[in-house]
C-alpha cells in the first residue's frame, strides 16, 4: 500500500484512541488516581496530528525516487 493509505489509516486510528484516553484520563481525574491513561492519550493525539503530514512527505520521497530511476538511461554492452 502506499504510505497515503497508510497515513489515512493511521490517523483514524490515531483519531479513535485518542478520544477513547482522553474520556479516561478526565474520567481519572475524578478518581484522584493518576495513571498512564494521559500518557496515551499524548501518544494517539500526536499519531493523529502527524501521521498525514509524514505520509506526505513519504509520499513526495516515494516520488522523487520514481522519478530519478526513469531518467537514468540504460547501457548496453
Amino acid at each position: 500500500m502506499r504510505p497515503i493509505v497508510w497515513g489515512f489509516i493511521l490517523t483514524i486510528v490515531g483519531c479513535f484512541f485518542w478520544i477513547v484516553f482522553s474520556i479516561f484520563a478526565a474520567l481519572e481525574q475524578f478518581v484522584d488516581e493518576p495513571g498512564g491513561l494521559t500518557a496515551l492519550m499524548y501518544i494517539f493525539g500526536a499519531l493523529f496530528f502527524f501521521s498525514i503530514p509524514v505520509s506526505i512527505v513519504a509520499e513526495i520521497v516515494r516520488w522523487r525516487r520514481g522519478k530519478k530511476k526513469s531518467q537514468i538511461p540504460e547501457t548496453r554492452s
